[in-house]
Parts: structure tokens; C-alpha cells; sequence
């Protein structure tokens, strides 16, 4: 299983590099309000999910795909962490 702390900093760096758009002046850590910020729309959430399943191994169900589950990076290694230990 990977480190917490790996997770998150493979998170934090994946949305600073791909999510972010060049001109926006946003600082993503663990905290940044995703949905809030505007980070997260339809097209960022479809590559954040595929990061999630390709690089971090955890393919996220249908059921998963709630707002609250995407607040910010620390929500979602916490789901992260509940799939990997189903």
C-alpha cells in the first residue's frame, strides 16, 4: 500500500501540473478547495479520475462520485484509502 504522504504529494503535484491553468495564479496544497477554487469540472475530474486509476492504482466506483468525496486533496486520499483497504 502507499504512504499517505506519497499519495498526497503525488495528488498535490498532478492537479498543480494538469489541473491548473497557465495564468491562474493558484497554489494547490492538500487544503485547496477543488470544486471552490473551480478546479474541478467535468473534463479535470475525468483526468483526475484516470490519474487516480493509472498512476495511484485505485479505480473510483460510481458511487464515489459524490462533490464531498472532491473538496480537496486530504478528501480525497481518504477515499483512496477506504478502496484500497476494501
Amino acid at each position: 500500500m502507499t504512504e499517505l504522504a506519497e499519495i498526497t504529494q503525488k495528488l498535490v503535484d498532478f492537479i498543480q501540473e494538469n489541473l491548473v491553468l497557465d495564468g491562474d495564479d493558484i497554489k494547490v496544497d492538500e487544503t485547496t478547495p477543488l470544486l471552490v477554487s473551480g478546479l474541478l469540472d467535468s473534463l479535470r475530474t475525468a483526468r483526475l479520475l484516470n490519474f487516480l486509476r493509472r498512476d495511484i492504482g485505485v479505480s473510483i466506483p460510481a458511487a464515489k462520485l459524490d462533490p464531498e468525496n472532491f473538496r480537496d486533496v486530504l478528501t480525497i486520499v481518504t477515499m483512496v484509502r477506504e478502496l484500497e483497504s476494501v
